[in-house]
C-alpha cells in the first residue's frame, strides 16, 4: 500500500516537474519586456508555493508509515533480542520475553520486538523473511557498531533470519529461524 502512495506521488511530481519545464521554456520565448518578466516570476512563486504545499502535506501523511514508529510513541519493547553476525551465522539470544526453545528462538505474536544487531566480523545484513519468502524487516550488522530494529509480528508462524550483504564464500548458508507464537 505504501509502495502506491509513493508511486503516486513520484507520479504526480513528476508531471508537475515536467508542467514547470514546459512553461519555463515556453517563458524564454516572451519578448524581453518587464510586465512579462514579472508576469513570469509571479508564475514561479506560485509554483514553488505549491511544490512546496505538496511536499510538506505528502511529509505529513507519510510521517505515521515510518518503519520506525517506537522512536516517536516512546514505547517500550515487549522482547529484546541481542543479534550477532559472524561467518557464516546468526547468534540470536533473548534478553527480555522471548525463550530459546531446542535452540531456536521463540517471540510473542503482536508484541514489540527490539533486535539489536551487531557483527564480530565484516558487514552482514540482518533480513527478517516470513514464510512465504516476503522480506518483513531489515538492518544492517556492522562491527563495532549496534544497530537497533523495531519489528512488530502481527502473525503467528516461522520466521527465516537471511544475510542480505555479500560477506564471504559460504553466505549463502547464513540463515537461521525463528517462531513466533
Amino acid at each position: 500500500m505504501t509502495a502506491l502512495y509513493a508511486a503516486s506521488i513520484t507520479l504526480v511530481a513528476s508531471l508537475v516537474i515536467i508542467a514547470i519545464g514546459i512553461l519555463v521554456s515556453r517563458a524564454r520565448l516572451l519578448p524581453k519586456d518587464p510586465a512579462a518578466s514579472a508576469a513570469v516570476y509571479r508564475i514561479r512563486a506560485i509554483y514553488f508555493t505549491c511544490i512546496l504545499t505538496a511536499v510538506v502535506i505528502a511529509l505529513v501523511i507519510t510521517l505515521p508509515m515510518v518503519p520506525y514508529p517506537v522512536r516517536f510513541s516512546g514505547q517500550e519493547p515487549d522482547a529484546v533480542v541481542n543479534v550477532t553476525g559472524e561467518m557464516w551465522s546468526w547468534t540470536l539470544t533473548p534478553t527480555v520475553g522471548g525463550a530459546s526453545v531446542d535452540g531456536k528462538l521463540v517471540l510473542p505474536a503482536g508484541k514489540l520486538v527490539e533486535f539489536n544487531v551487531t557483527s564480530k566480523d565484516v558487514n552482514h545484513n540482518f533480513a527478517l523473511y516470513n514464510s512465504k519468502g516476503r522480506l518483513m524487516a531489515q538492518v544492517q550488522a556492522m562491527p563495532n557498531y549496534t544497530n537497533q530494529l523495531f519489528y512488530r509480528f502481527k502473525m503467528p508462524g516461522q520466521y527465516y533470519v537471511l544475510c542480505l550483504e555479500y560477506c564471504g564464500i559460504a553466505h549463502h548458508g547464513m540463515n537461521t529461524e525463528l517462531d513466533v507464537k
